[in-house]
């Protein structure tokens, strides 16, 4: 599984929401990688969850989405004891699901951590 770009990006995070039946729109930040620009996702902050910039680009194990994803331990998104716990609630990790929550935060991780390309 390779994100290539942005659009790859939104297709893989809508069919893991699916596959996982979670709804991701009750929550402050509804389906936010829907809603933003490219420039927006890579520069800006969680919609509706002020102070959480979505990533770092060359930085995946400092960006929040994958540590809300992975339910990063002694952050906000640690499920034990973090302020927001990890995504997507209520019963993250979803593994059983294609693609599976494991599969997302590996091709995040890459995509991140090679500068967020943008190939069309």
């Amino acid at each position: 599984m390779t994100i290539n770009n942005y659009a790859d990006l939104q297709a893989l995070l809508n069919k893991f929401v699916a596959a996982a039946q979670v709804t991701p729109g009750l929550a402050p930040h509804g389906v936010f990688w829907n809603d933003l620009t490219y420039d927006e996702f890579i520069t800006g902050e969680v919609p509706g969850v002020a102070g959480y910039k979505i990533l770092e680009v060359g930085n995946a194990a400092g960006s929040n989405i994958i540590m809300a994803l992975a339910g990063t331990p002694g952050s906000p998104f640690d499920p034990n004891s973090g302020v927001i716990g990890q995504m997507p609630q209520p019963n993250a990790p979803y593994d059983s699901c294609t693609p599976s929550q494991s599969d997302v935060i590996a091709a995040l991780t890459e995509w991140i951590n090679n500068g967020c390309k943008n190939d069309m």
